[in-house]
This record gives C-alpha cells, structure tokens and sequence, in this order.
C-alpha cells in the first residue's frame, strides 16, 4: 500500500492472495504476517488482516515442471466446468455476468439489501430471514467439489486406461520436501546471487499454500465482512509462477439484526521475471464467482476485474513499479493506475512511495517503509488522498 498499490507484478509475501496469489511462489519459507489499522479507518475492504505462507523447493526438471501444471490446470477445468453445469459457480464475464447485480468490494452492499426489507414493509408484509449458516454452507460446498472431483478423477481414469500401453517416455521423480536452509530471503535478497548454488532457484520448483484472512468491521458503511483465503501457487526458478486463490466471503448489516450474506469466488494471477530486473504480473480477480446470497433472498456479485503490472530495478536497490486496476474497464468502470518506488539504501531498511487512483480521486499520495530486525520484518504504510489519512502497520515472522 506504500507504494501506491503497484504491487502486481511484485507480490512475494504472505499478504500475496489480496494482490496476486502467484506471489506466494517466490521467496520459500514459513511466514506468518498481520496486519492492523492504527487510524483513520477508510472504505477499504480487509482493514486487519492475519496471513500464512508456507513454500519450499524441490529440484526438478522445467518440462516436468510445465507437464505437472498443466495437468493441474485441465483438472481444475474440468472441474470448474461440473460446477459451473450444476449452477454451483458460475463465470463472471460476458451477458451471464451482466444478469446479476455488481457491487464493488469496497463498497457497503447495506443500502442493497435493506431495500428488500423496505420492501417488504410497504407490501404490509414481514422481512423475510431464512437462517445462513457458514458452517451449513461449508458443508455443501465441500459435498459439490467432492463430487466435481469424484466426476473428473472417472473421467480421466478412462483416459489413462486407454493411453498406458502407448506410454514410452522416462519420467523424473522429483525428490519430497526438500527444503535447505535459506536463511530467511526476504526483501532485500537476491537468492541468483548466492555463491552455494544450493540455496538458489536455479533447477527448483517452488511449491506453495497460503491462508488469510481479512476482518472489516466498518460502522461507517454499515457493514461487517470476514473474508477467508485458502491460495496455492507454484512457480519454476522463481522465473514463472502461477496461483489461484479461493474467497469465502461473510457479509453481515449490523443495523438490521439477522441480515447475513454468504458468497465465493475464484481468483487467478500469474508471474513472469525475465530476470531480477524486469517482472510482469497479472491478476483476474472474481473469474469464478458465485452469488452472494442474503438471508432476505438479496442477491448480488462482485465484479470481475483484471489487473496487470510491470516493475523494473535501474539499479538494484531501485524497485519502479506500475499497476492498471480493471485492464479492460469491465462493469462500466474506467481502469485506474497505480504507481510506486521503492529504495533499499542499506540491508534491513526499504522506503517506499506511491501514487493510487480510486473511484474518488486520482493519484492519491501513499508513502511507506519496512524494517527487517532478525527474522521479524515491520511494516507501516500512510495513505492519503481519498483513504483519509489511513495509517496501516504490519508485523510478518519468518520461521
């Protein structure tokens, strides 16, 4: 956020499913990170956040690597077409996006919902509540991927049936959780430049999962939001990198007693590093989503947006980085720019500035810096302009 939200194409932490889940390929290790608004709330979704990250190598072949990913992806295709049939999930571009409302996470869905209450008021009828229950719902989300998965492991067992006795090709077995001492690499390394070729990326995939969570319990907009992350991802040499994470979303209207919501969606992001000095980045947020659903029957989606970012290093204790929220001005919306600068004067210390449009204002100023004590790395960021002089500060350990 210090540096303006151009954070794309650079995303590497345990805080990586809000910007691109890609992100949490690079840099293996344990992280567990939080983050807490000291002041001046803002209409941001996830003011406080608590985030694992766990990573770790294996040497491996890069045409494995490639095969092994794409396999993955056509089963999670596949998958996601058996929902998408059953109604479960459904995409979200194009005219079946278009059928139901959208409203912007950072938005308050009160105003929305509280219609349908009034409603039914003028009608001379009770609001309706029919109970929501997280832990219900969990439950039958599980029975649907179950099932999706049971339908794609038989439809793909008939394939390998059919195409073992033309197998001829030798395959490498890469070695489980292999995990050398890589003393902590944070912001300030560059793991290409280690003399022990061991502790490189150099032949390795990078295998990962994270987890978050970001809590809004914002008076102001008349609505509570816990928003739950389960993220994978898995990158090659830390040059290619791929992640999706999974959204839970639980929306409460604290003016009206028992209006709950309940919804998920699906988010994609990809990394490509030339080399340390040139990265790109794209992120498709909500390409799956379902509709998040009221206990009075209101039914809206959060839009689907794609962001993509570059960043450079002239020099390398010189990150230059630049976001485009909403690429393609989907939903109506005109994309937003986001831009940052990063300096790294000395080990432990990193100075950060930035530029942020929003719907309100454009180019709003952000500044920030991290400091790295052991393997505690403390972060503080200040938004100005439409965030209303937000200050933000985030502690992450690294184990």
């Amino acid at each position: 956020m210090g540096m303006g939200g151009a954070f794309t194409a650079i995303a590497d932490d345990a805080f990586a499913a809000y910007w691109n889940p890609a992100g949490f390929a690079i840099n293996p290790g344990i992280d567990v990170a939080g983050s807490y608004q000291l002041t001046n709330r803002n209409n941001q979704i996830g003011d406080n956040t608590a985030a694992l990250k766990t990573c770790f190598e294996v040497p491996m072949n890069p045409f494995a690597w490639a095969i092994g990913i794409g396999a993955a992806s056509l089963l999670a295709l596949e998958g996601a077409k058996y929902l998408s049939d059953n109604g479960t999930v459904h995409k979200n571009w194009g005219s079946q996006a278009a059928n139901v409302p959208v409203i912007n996470k950072e938005d308050s869905a009160a105003e929305q919902v509280k219609a349908e209450d009034e409603k039914r008021k003028a009608e001379g009828l009770e609001p309706e509540r029919e109970p929501i229950s997280l832990k219900q719902k969990a439950k039958e989300g599980a029975k649907q991927i179950g099932t999706g998965t049971i339908y794609v492991a038989d439809k793909l067992a008939d394939a390998a049936i059919l195409g073992a006795s033309q197998q001829n090709h030798d395959y490498y077995y890469a070695p489980g959780w292999y995990q050398p001492s890589y003393y902590h690499p944070n912001y300030w390394d560059n793991r290409y430049q280690y003399q022990e070729k061991e502790l490189t990326p150099a032949g390795k995939a990078q295998f990962a999962m994270g987890l978050t969570w970001m809590s809004d319990q914002n008076s102001i907009l008349d609505q509570n939001t816990n928003w739950y992350t389960l993220s994978l991802a898995s990158g090659w040499g830390e040059i290619a990198a791929i992640g999706g994470s999974l959204n839970v979303y639980d929306l409460v209207i604290p003016s009206s007693p028992g209006l709950r919501g309940l919804g998920a969606g699906l988010d994609v992001g990809g990394l490509l590093r030339f080399s340390d000095k040139l990265m790109f980045g794209l992120a498709l947020k909500e390409v799956l989503t379902t509709d998040i659903k009221f206990s009075n029957n209101t039914v809206f989606r959060y839009p689907m947006s794609v962001n993509g970012g570059v960043a450079i290093k002239p020099l390398k204790e010189i990150t230059l980085a630049a976001d485009i929220e909403n690429l393609f001005g989907q939903n109506g919306k005109q994309p937003l720019m986001h831009y940052g600068v990063e300096l790294k004067p000395i080990y432990g210390v990193a100075l950060r500035a930035g530029l942020s449009d929003t719907d309100q204002v454009r180019q709003n100023k952000t500044a920030g810096f991290s400091i790295g004590v052991g393997q505690a790395i403390i972060d503080y960021a200040y938004l100005g302009g439409a965030y209303g002089r937000t200050q933000t500060v985030a502690l992450t350990w690294k184990l």
